[in-house]
């Protein structure tokens, strides 16, 4: 059996990601100084992290810059062990997102497509893979926070060539301008030109996406709100609150879907009070997230 690592290992472990998330290609002697800690010591708890196959550094772009128009939330009831299930909709390639948690549901996923028809056939098979009883479906009609929170801009002022390399950003977030080059095609020197240009524009965000639970010890708690009047004014109080790195307006049974992430459930629960406090929100709900079992927002790229 493997011993626990030290709490100190963890808290350094959850700095570093703190900065990942902040700045996915931050180099090892930039993250030393910013963590006042020795490079090799954080050049090997970073190594271990990306290496731990819990933690990845990728480019994300929001799925309107690419044509991805149409998306939804699906909770799903079942009929089969829980996990074979979710393993056989994570095979889907319009989910990027697939979720084990509690409550009356116990899988959630997350469905990208380019338009509603698209939606609809998705949806329907999903809702024919063996071992799904019920689906219960949000459509989003406005995603204001994504992971990463990236920005979202008109594909139109993307050439072929920024297209290629956000490929590429999109399955390794920290691949080095040389790589970049050689599978985009161009030099090195025009392939940082570009990624900069990118990055500092906010249509690619470099970020380390990471279990929870993996590393640095974090819970997520997604929510939904239902409330009185215009939401409009409601998604800003929210998106302010302590730990909300997901929020959409959506049409269905709520009317606001998120996701609050925190070191420890009781920040979630001091999160969740200030939710109900506000003044428009009639009623909330939410859910712990178990066990996540995919996470990719690669789209491609036409």
């Amino acid at each position: 059996m493997t011993a626990p690592a030290p709490t100190g290992i963890h808290d350094l472990d959850a700095r570093i990601l703190d900065q990942l998330r902040l700045d996915g290609r931050i180099g090892r002697n930039e993250l030393s100084a910013k963590l006042g800690v020795s490079r090799p010591t954080v050049a090997k708890r970073l190594n271990a992290l990306l290496e731990s196959g819990h933690t990845h550094v990728v480019g994300i772009v929001h799925p309107a810059t690419v044509g991805l128009e149409a998306l939804a939330h699906v909770s799903i009831s079942v009929e089969q062990p829980v996990r074979q299930v979710a393993a056989r909709v994570a095979t889907l390639p319009e989910v990027p997102y697939v979720s084990l948690i509690s409550g009356r549901y116990p899988l959630i996923a997350e469905i990208r497509t380019h338009a509603a028809t698209d939606l609809a056939a998705v949806l329907d098979r999903l809702r024919s893979i063996d071992g799904v009883r019920d689906t219960n479906t949000l459509y989003y009609s406005d995603l204001m926070i994504d992971a990463g929170q990236p920005q979202k801009v008109a594909a139109a002022g993307l050439d072929a060539l920024d297209m290629r390399l956000l490929a590429q950003l999109q399955e390794d977030g920290r691949a080095s301008y040389a790589v970049l080059a050689a599978a985009a095609g161009t030099t090195a020197g025009t392939a940082r030109m570009r990624v900069m240009r990118l990055i500092d524009e906010g249509i690619v965000r470099i970020s380390a996406l990471s279990t929870p639970g993996q590393g640095d010890a974090e819970v997520a708690v997604g929510f939904g709100v239902r409330a009185s009047g215009r939401v409009s004014g409601l998604s800003p109080l929210i998106a302010e609150l302590p730990g909300v790195r997901f929020l959409a307006a959506t049409i269905g049974r709520f009317d606001l879907l998120g996701t609050i992430y925190a070191p420890r459930l009781d920040e979630v629960v001091a999160a969740l009070d200030r939710l109900r406090a506000l003044r428009p929100v009639l009623e909330v709900d939410n859910w712990v997230h178990l066990d996540l079992m995919k996470e990719h927002y690669g789209a491609p790229m036409r």
